[in-house]
């Protein structure tokens, strides 16, 4: 069982028109704030280099390596080639890729702060969930509305944006967006445990053993993938 990630700097992304879909672009025209915006263009164009890699759709031409910062120089037939793959949003909030207008089975994740969009994919038997927060001091209060005390252990800053990324990739992997609570995921030892809904999506799932993945990225960041291999298929 893998997995691998694509990151991208944001204010390094070519034009939008020049490796979005037409109704990739014509989504883009309904989301108003410019942050917003880049945002969600850079987790599609990480997403759809990513794909392009393991595809081998682009072989002979320049890519961004797999994690750096700079993206190289791409032609307009690779960016041409990027328009193929369309990364749609499904009712909970996760992404879907189509290529060539049918549904690819891989699981895949995005996520973005501070200028860095990061894109991971895993094969089709495999659930999977990424975040990435910049480590920063943040209120009493956020810490006592998201964690339980077990959680907040040292309570510095770097441990508590581990247990959040940890907290947030666990819900994209369980596949239910927003609906369900971080307080419903509770973190111990690396250990995931859940109560209430989010019990439920882990019952459906036929009960996968997560594996947490927290790592520090650019020494600003801590970057988390949760991964699971699917059970009973």
């Amino acid at each position: 069982m893998s997995y691998k990630t694509q990151f991208v700097k944001i204010k390094d992304l070519p034009p939008a028109n020049s490796f979005l879909s037409p109704g990739e672009l014509a989504y883009l025209q309904t989301l108003r704030a410019e942050k917003r915006k880049g945002d969600w263009l850079g987790g599609r164009f990480a997403l759809k280099v990513l794909l392009a890699r393991e595809d081998n759709l682009l072989p002979l031409c320049s890519l961004p390596s797999e994690n750096t910062a700079h993206l190289l120089e791409m032609s307009d037939v690779a960016l041409a080639l990027l328009k193929q793959i369309e990364i749609v949003k499904l009712p909970s909030g996760a992404p879907q890729v189509i290529i060539g207008g049918v549904a690819d089975k891989r699981s895949v994740s995005i996520t973005h702060s501070h200028g860095w969009a990061v894109a991971a994919v895993a094969d089709a038997q495999t659930f999977l969930g990424i975040d990435l927060e910049k480590i920063e001091t943040r209120s009493r209060i956020w810490a006592e509305e998201f964690f339980l005390e077990q959680e907040k252990g040292p309570a510095t800053d770097e441990h508590l944006t581990r247990v959040w990324t940890q907290k947030e990739a666990v819900v994209k992997l369980l596949g239910r967006g927003l609906s369900l609570s971080t307080r419903e995921i509770i973190l111990s030892d690396n250990q995931v445990q859940f109560v209430g809904r989010a019990k439920e999506a882990w019952l459906a799932q036929h009960q996968p053993q997560i594996i947490l993945n927290s790592t520090r990225f650019d020494n600003q960041f801590i970057f988390t993938t949760a991964y699971a291999a699917a059970r009973g298929l």
